[in-house]
């Protein structure tokens, strides 16, 4: 939310969170999507993917992972 009041935004809101994993934020001309993997690469790809099918110019915005957390 930071990052995005930070760039201008004037209504931001949450679109994904995440856990043990990878986020990816792709926008295209028309269109914005949120993807989870289990890397920023995958995560990425799938919104390039899903961007793709509906638009054009579709670019990786933001993309990062959390750090991971030991289950035992």
């Amino acid at each position: 939310m930071a990052d995005c009041t930070k760039k201008g935004g004037i209504d931001c809101t949450l679109q994904i969170s995440h856990g043990n994993g990878c986020i990816a934020m792709v926008v295209g001309d028309k269109v914005m999507n949120t993807n989870s993997g289990a890397s920023k690469d995958e995560a990425a790809q799938k919104g390039i993917r899903m961007c793709r099918s509906e638009d054009k110019n579709c670019k990786v915005y933001y993309a990062e992972c959390s750090l991971p957390v030991r289950t035992n």
